[in-house]
């Protein structure tokens, strides 16, 4: 596999002006480009540009990736839609940074898979071939749809960052966790894309989202006014007349009364890394306990209805065999390898109606008889062998 990059951008609160897009046609002469969209894949060479700086003057979301592993994705907020003081509590560092930029806070998440130990790059990808891009310009878009519900003060986003983290044993043990928001259990689209493309361990969402229950909600609500009953008096742009008449007050609104501020009871202390660490390793026993049953009734499922069906085959086999027989005859001289794997099934149910009327003798002499007559039909004969009949 040749060398693979791919880089992409979106400008999604205001689309860029004719002059921005001159300026960024000087770092690429190959990247599609509109007024809110950046894409361009490498095999050969790299771009010139500098994303991070793209990000502070242009773009509200890039997603990075090559195939030998590396991945990232920048986020990029208001100020005041996310408050650098927040961000910074789930953005310790390492593969999660996070910076502000001239009225913006920018977040930065890193998989990085130097060791090539993670061989998912088709699983996620779906290439046929690298003219195919169609599928891989799917990510960003499913991602950056987060960026709203964080500017609401949906804090799962961010908490994932910080799971990045340990999924990539940047804390240490005993580095607690930040405030645990509710729904960890039901990860939107979004999220859930988010945490795939990040490699973001499985069983350590679900050993932190453990606690992310009901009960944890309902402790968040207990500990912040709410925007419903209870707006803030100080605060006339987040009254509920306000919000009727600017609809985009409704996030910021929401997002004070999600956010904690000074009169707010303090959280439960959070879990540490050690004790997450030990509820992975649980979720992930639990997980595969649950997958073996899960397979052992399929597999279970799937012999019944190969039984059942091959039963009612041998009802009508059992009419006439001859007819079988004489079918089995045409499918193998027609010398279409496409007609060898129903010759077999049928083969099969004729052993077993043998089996049945205690004339296997027969049948076995008459299956010689006929493998002997096609020894240099290879396919059929492995096909033969792997049915031991």
């Amino acid at each position: 596999m040749s060398e693979y990059t791919h880089y992409q951008f979106l400008a999604i609160d205001r689309p860029l002006t004719y002059e921005q897009l001159a300026e960024i046609r000087k770092l690429t002469s190959r990247a599609t480009l509109t007024h809110t969209t950046f894409v361009n894949s490498y095999q050969w060479g790299d771009f010139r540009g500098n994303c991070d700086q793209l990000m502070q003057k242009y773009y509200d979301a890039h997603l990075y990736f090559a195939n030998w592993g590396y991945r990232k994705v920048i986020l990029r907020w208001p100020a005041d839609q996310l408050p650098l003081h927040v961000a910074t509590g789930y953005c310790p560092g390492g593969s999660a940074n996070v910076r502000q930029h001239d009225g913006h806070v920018l977040i930065t998440l890193v998989s990085d898979d130097e060791n090539g130990e993670l061989e998912d790059f088709n699983d996620l990808f779906d290439f046929c071939n690298y003219d195919d891009v169609s599928h891989e310009e799917q990510w960003l878009p499913s991602i950056a749809a987060a960026r709203l519900d964080v500017a609401a003060g949906d804090m799962r986003l961010l908490y994932l960052a910080w799971l990045l983290c340990l999924n990539n044993n940047e804390l240490d043990d005993d580095d607690v966790e930040p405030a645990l928001p509710a729904g960890l259990t039901a990860l939107p689209d979004s999220l859930a894309a988010l945490a795939a493309f990040l490699r973001i361990d499985i069983d350590l969402i679900a050993a932190a989202s453990s606690s992310s229950t009901q009960a944890n909600s309902d402790a968040v609500s207990a500990t912040h006014k709410s925007p419903l009953n209870t707006p803030p008096e100080t605060d006339s742009e987040a009254t509920p007349v306000h919000v009727i008449h600017d609809p985009r007050g409704i996030a910021g609104w929401r997002r004070r009364s999600l956010l904690p501020h000074s009169g707010a009871a303090p959280l439960e202390r959070g879990r540490t890394v050690a004790q997450l660490r030990a509820a992975k390793c649980v979720a992930t026993t639990e997980r595969l306990t649950r997958e073996a049953r899960e397979e052992a009734e399929r597999e279970h499922a799937e012999r019944q209805a190969a039984h059942a069906a091959q039963q009612r085959r041998l009802v009508s086999i059992q009419r006439d065999p001859e007819a079988a027989w004489n079918r089995i005859n045409e499918m193998i001289a027609h010398q279409r390898g496409r007609n060898y794997p129903a010759a077999v099934q049928v083969l099969a149910d004729l052993s077993a109606l043998a089996d049945r009327q205690g004339t296997s003798e027969a049948f076995t002499k008459r299956y010689h008889a006929l493998r002997s007559q096609h020894p240099t039909k290879r396919a059929l004969q492995r096909l033969l062998d792997a049915a031991d009949l």
